[in-house]
């Protein structure tokens, strides 16, 4: 099999993934044993040309940035095989043999057929698949050997030439499905890591493409996910600042009450990235970092549907006032930050509650 070594500047792979360019880390080598190509029109019911040129320089270059920003990506969920139906890991198998040619066209025919399927499913809501390319490549990143598939999703532009309208594969904010297997000692591994750029993974890719079951529900994901998030808040913030902690818990419980999907990278930022910490003693962006390994820590997928009905006990909290009382949260406070204040009266520590309701079973009469 030809062999090719594409290893672009850190800049100009900075710029073509769209990340922001920090300190220079020599990257891992990678070795592209096979790649291709090739157009899949939904809308045209065709496919276009494979393209198999990879060794020319912009594609090469703009394979190494796909593969790399995919290997890397922070949201995933795994699959694996399923004993029945299409076997999708004898394809794959045939990505990293003589074969890969006429593997790749033939999963390349199949998701055409998929996506066919899924259109006719959503032209009562008007909506239409969008035109892109399948991308199969087999690569040794470092020492883990790899197939990917890939659809990216095609952009409009102006042609700088003639100023014409066209489309074809954006080097920025690509939008796209995509699978990685893992090469084991010559096999495909039964478990397969599927991301995807939309809110929620696309049904027809994993299932109907690639016959694949998950390894974990929505309920086990959402469990894992929400009781790892509160341990981490009581062991790393509750102790120092018991005030950030149920403001930061109370926007966890509104997460995973409000929202279909967790995107847990992408929620850790929206929660904490720019969260202003009432005890300044608390490192928050070293704390956010932390809390994007807790997915790889405690074993749940860093891309998933909620379940709240799953964690509707844990969410619920008591906090002890005084004896025989105790002030009890049962779900999302809303403006959590101005419904409560607190004081100091002559030495007598108070928490002043904002509540209409409070007010009209607890106020006084003059005589």
């Amino acid at each position: 099999m030809d062999q090719l070594k594409a290893e672009p500047d850190a800049d100009a792979l900075a710029e073509l993934i769209g990340a922001e360019q920090v300190e220079e880390v020599p990257p891992a080598p990678l070795t592209i044993f096979n790649a291709v190509v090739q157009k899949v029109d939904c809308k045209g019911q065709i496919l276009g040309d494979p393209f198999y040129r990879t060794n020319e320089a912009d594609i090469k270059a703009y394979l190494t940035g796909v593969i790399r920003s995919v290997v890397s990506i922070s949201r995933s969920q795994r699959f694996q095989f399923c004993d029945e139906g299409f076997d999708s890991r004898e394809d794959v198998a045939r990505l990293t043999s003589a074969d890969f040619k006429a593997s790749a066209l033939s999963l390349t025919e199949r998701l055409l057929d998929c996506e066919i399927t899924a259109q006719k499913k959503i032209v009562a809501l008007k909506k239409e698949l969008r035109t892109g390319s399948l991308l199969c490549a087999h690569f040794k990143l470092a020492e883990t050997e790899h197939v990917m598939l890939v659809k990216i999703d095609h952009a409009g532009f102006l042609d700088e030439v003639n100023f014409q309208h066209t489309s074809g594969l954006p080097e920025k904010q690509r939008a796209q499905k995509c699978a990685t297997f893992s090469v084991v000692d010559g096999n495909i591994d039964n478990i397969v890591v599927i991301s995807d750029s939309n809110n929620a993974l696309t049904e027809y890719w994993w299932s109907g493409f690639l016959n694949l079951k998950a390894l974990s529900d929505p309920e086990l994901n959402t469990f894992k996910a929400f009781k790892a998030i509160e341990g981490f808040l009581k062991a790393k913030i509750e102790k120092k600042s018991p005030s950030d902690y149920w403001t930061l818990r109370n926007a966890f419980v509104s997460y995973f009450t409000t929202r279909p999907n967790c995107l847990f990278d992408q929620m850790i930022d929206e929660i904490m990235g720019e969260y202003p910490c009432a005890d300044e003693s608390l490192d928050m962006p070293k704390l956010t970092q932390e809390a994007k390994l807790l997915p790889k820590k405690n074993e749940f997928d860093s891309h998933f549907a909620i379940a709240p009905h799953i964690i509707s006990n844990k969410i619920k909290r008591q906090i002890r006032l005084a004896e025989n009382l105790d002030l009890r949260i049962n779900g999302e406070i809303e403006n959590y930050e101005k419904m409560f204040a607190t004081g100091d009266d002559d030495g007598r520590k108070y928490l002043k509650i904002y509540s209409s309701e409070g007010y009209e079973a607890f106020k006084k009469r003059d005589n």
